[in-house]
This record gives C-alpha cells, sequence and structure tokens, in this order.
C-alpha cells in the first residue's frame, strides 16, 4: 500500500488531517477503478497512476468505484451482449435482441414482392403461403400475367430489344441526365479543393510569422483575467551565456540559492505565478514539458502529467518528483534549468521568494 493511515480507496489529505475517498478529488472513469490510496503517499506524493484498467471478466460502466464482476446468463437466457470493461453481459431470452441496453422481442422479417405496379409487403408465414396460392393459380389460368406481373430478376427491370422506342428513349434520357449531374459534381468539387488549397498559402504564412515573433499576452481562457490583474508578462526569448550569469548572481539572493527546493512549493504566491507562466503550451516559448525533460522524465510521464491538468498543475508534478528523486537540490539548481531553456522571466518569480527562507 502507497499509505500507512488510510486503507484501499482512501488517500490521506494532509491538509485536513483526515483519509478521505479517492471520489472526492477524481472522476469515477468507466472501464477503470481507483488504485490503492489513489497513488498518493502519506507525504502527499503522486507515486502512482490514480486509475487502473478493470481486470479481465470484471467491469465498471461509471456508477461503481470499484469494477464488479461479470454475469454470466443462467439457462435458458443466452448473452446477447458479452461482457466488456465498460458494462456487463445483457442476458436475453430466445428470440430477443438487445436494444439500448434492454431486451426487445426480434421484428418479424418481411418479404418484398415486387410486381408491375405495386410493392407488396408481407410477413414470412403470410408470404411464402400467398405466393404458392398465388403462382398456382395463375399456373393454371394466366401463364402470361405471370411472366408480365412478376419480376423474378432485377435484369428483368432493364429494356430489352422488345421494349418500344418510347420506353428506351426516356430511359437513355434517364441516365444521360446522371451522367451529366456526375460531371458538374466533380467539377464543383475540383475548384472547391483549389480555391481551398489557395487560400491556405498565405493562412499558413500569417500563422508562421505569429509563432515565429509575435509576443503572446494570455496564456488560457480560465486564467486570463486573473493574470493579467496579477502580472505583466512577456515572453523572454534564450539568453547568451552573459546573460545566464547575470541572472543567477544578481536576481536571486545568496540566501534564496540555497534554500531548499521545496522552498518553492511551500510558497503559494510564487509557486502560483510559475505555474502562470510555465504550464501552459505557447507557441515559441518553453515550459513545464521542457523543464520536465531536462530533469530526465520520460516522455509518457511528461504526457500523463499534462492529462491531469484539471486535477493537478504540470509543474507542481515535476517539482514533487524532481525533489523526490534529488532531496538535495536548491532553488539554485531550479533557476539553472530555467535559465538554460531561455525562461529568464521565470528567475524573476522565484527572486521574489523572501531572502529569510
Amino acid at each position: 500500500m502507497n499509505s500507512d493511515r488510510c486503507l484501499k480507496g482512501t488517500f490521506w489529505n494532509r491538509s485536513r488531517y483526515k483519509c478521505e475517498p479517492c471520489e472526492t478529488k477524481y472522476g469515477i472513469i468507466k472501464g477503470y477503478e481507483f488504485t490503492e490510496n489513489c497513488g498518493w503517499s502519506d507525504e502527499q506524493q503522486q507515486i502512482k497512476s490514480p486509475y487502473k484498467p478493470c481486470r479481465y471478466g470484471t467491469f465498471n460502466d461509471g456508477s461503481q468505484v470499484k469494477c464488479q464482476n461479470c454475469h454470466s446468463c443462467p439457462t435458458p437466457l443466452f448473452p446477447a451482449s458479452e461482457c466488456s470493461t465498460t458494462s456487463d453481459a445483457i442476458c436475453c431470452r430466445q428470440g430477443e435482441q438487445v436494444f439500448d441496453g434492454k431486451c426487445i422481442p426480434q421484428p418479424p422479417q418481411t418479404t418484398e414482392i415486387t410486381t408491375a405496379s405495386t410493392p407488396v409487403f408481407t410477413s414470412s408465414s403470410v408470404a411464402s403461403s400467398s405466393l404458392s396460392q398465388s403462382t398456382t393459380q395463375n399456373a393454371f389460368t394466366e401463364p402470361s400475367a405471370v411472366t408480365e406481373n412478376f419480376t423474378p430478376s432485377p435484369q428483368s427491370s432493364m429494356p430489352n430489344s422488345s421494349s418500344s422506342p418510347n420506353e428506351m428513349s426516356s430511359f437513355n434520357q434517364f441516365i444521360g441526365i446522371y451522367v451529366c449531374f456526375g460531371i458538374l459534381l466533380t467539377l464543383i468539387l475540383v475548384c472547391i479543393f483549389l480555391f481551398i488549397k489557395r487560400r491556405s498559402k498565405p493562412f499558413n504564412k500569417e500563422f508562421k510569422k505569429c509563432c515565429n515573433g509575435a509576443s503572446h499576452k494570455s496564456l488560457s481562457k480560465k486564467s486570463i483575467g486573473r493574470y493579467e490583474e496579477a502580472i505583466s508578462y512577456n515572453i523572454i526569448k534564450e539568453s547568451s551565456n552573459n546573460d545566464h550569469v547575470t541572472g543567477l548572481s544578481h536576481l536571486l539572493a545568496p540566501e534564496v540559492q540555497d534554500a531548499p527546493l521545496k522552498t518553492v512549493l511551500n510558497n503559494l504566491d510564487v509557486l502560483e505565478e510559475l505555474v502562470l507562466v510555465l504550464d501552459p503550451d505557447i507557441c515559441g516559448a518553453k515550459n513545464t514539458r521542457h523543464l520536465a525533460a531536462r530533469c530526465s522524465f520520460s516522455f509518457a510521464w511528461i504526457n500523463y502529467a499534462y492529462s491531469m491538468k484539471d486535477h493537478k498543475s504540470p509543474l507542481v508534478a515535476v517539482l514533487e518528483g524532481v525533489i523526490t528523486k534529488n532531496p538535495h537540490w536548491t532553488v539554485s539548481h531550479l533557476a539553472e534549468l530555467l535559465t538554460s531553456i531561455g525562461r529568464n522571466d521565470a528567475v524573476e518569480i522565484l527572486a521574489k521568494l523572501p531572502a529569510g527562507v
């Protein structure tokens, strides 16, 4: 287990000093259940993923915290829908089918009998008896009527050599209309494709200019209001080696440089500003993804951290992971990494840490 204080399905909330269920922090997902203590340790560190997939033979349709065992269908019922990780098996009787998660009677099959005048729909049982009776009667009374009225195959609907000239001309006109319509539709599609392709070229040029030289004044829809009121931020590109030395020697006080890296997590004001400027994906600026890569985190781990962005900041996850692997790291180490990816603006935020930390 990840926690020595809490049972399975709960995690230790250090701020409230009690164990809380996993569903109070994370949502229930179909096909998954929570890992032990939601992957959290008693020190409030994310050790594992909060979810794990249901085992074979179990399911979770989104209404339970844990995966449930699949049910088997007793005789005379049969599994109309097999059990999967997201839904249980559905047992139905013979002659029933599954619709919208319920068993409903199968509709009777119908047979279409095409005649020269109108189509006739009958049920399977009635159609066989009526067809045999009509065929028997026509065989003894009007053999020619059977040949004229019933259409035994699709080829009989095509014009043949015995068709009248009026029928042939109308058929040729019908085919000609469809051919002209197909050619016209093809030309329209080609013109639309060429128009879109021509319009996309100047758009791509303008997009490249935007990404290469434009300044980005917003990070995300959620934090734009708070960001504009709290701080003024401009993207600073990668600096030279002289800027690197200047950023460390003049921006950070010696006491701040030697302070443990955990100091950044404890100062909520500084941490919030770092999250605002490093977490968003902004074209032309390196962010938390690049910082995590410099700290030897795998590509899969970084993608997972960003997938859980709604629940936890990726920067906080990176800092907690670095502190776990390198407890001797100081604020100076973080400042050097930020300078190496060209984010001296983040180093300026670190300089706001009080010197007496």
